[in-house]
């Protein structure tokens, strides 16, 4: 089983609680490690200070519009940038991300590709990244207690489990759905599906 931070381990029949994201990034930032690379894509290498801080405000962004633990993020097609950030962000608030493109998307919030640049979606308000995350930077978002045997992603009738993510489940390695690459950020593996012309 991976080395996992748990803000309360699993004991009997209690799955405990965790995150993901604070597996992934804070973990790294809190042990020295901030200057280091944790994700190069895109052309970029975001390193975990830059990643971490990006990512906090993505979930503040999140957390304005309402999302809480168990909540559903949709996710169209957008950079893979984008993508990490976003299952990062949803997962720092213990949202589950739902990889969907089509246009009646359902989920608290839709993140997605539109008019040339990506949105975020809520109540029929349409806001543009840009001008969203830097709100989000002005009030970014902790870390929720997830119960370690929820959901992080699905697509589909599959389901990406948090535990499974992390590498600590009995499946050993996550099960991808078509068109789907596993993307790993510092232990955590994480769908990445590919926006369409790129």
């Amino acid at each position: 089983m991976t080395d996992i931070a748990w803000f309360r381990a699993p004991a009997g029949d209690d799955p405990g609680t965790l995150n993901a994201c604070y597996n992934a990034l804070d973990v790294h930032v809190i042990r020295g490690r901030s200057d280091d690379v944790a994700l190069s894509v895109g052309g970029s290498d975001l390193t975990f200070a830059r990643l971490l801080t990006e990512v906090a405000a993505c979930a503040g962004v999140l957390r304005a519009f309402g999302v809480e633990t168990g909540d559903q993020v949709a996710l169209g097609a957008v950079s893979r940038e984008t993508g990490v950030l976003v299952v990062l962000a949803a997962a720092r608030v213990g949202a589950v991300v739902q990889y969907d493109d089509s246009p009646g998307a359902e989920g608290k919030v839709v993140v997605r590709a539109g008019g040339g640049e990506v949105v975020f979606a809520a109540g029929g308000d349409e806001i543009p990244w840009d001008v969203a995350m830097r709100a989000g930077r002005t009030d970014p978002a902790g870390c929720a207690d997830v119960r370690g045997d929820a959901v992080l992603a699905r697509h589909g009738s599959d389901e990406l489990t948090v535990l499974a993510a992390l590498g600590a489940s009995d499946v050993p390695t996550p099960p991808t759905p078509p068109g789907a690459t596993l993307l790993e950020v510092a232990g955590l593996q994480i769908w990445s599906f590919e926006p369409p012309g790129a």
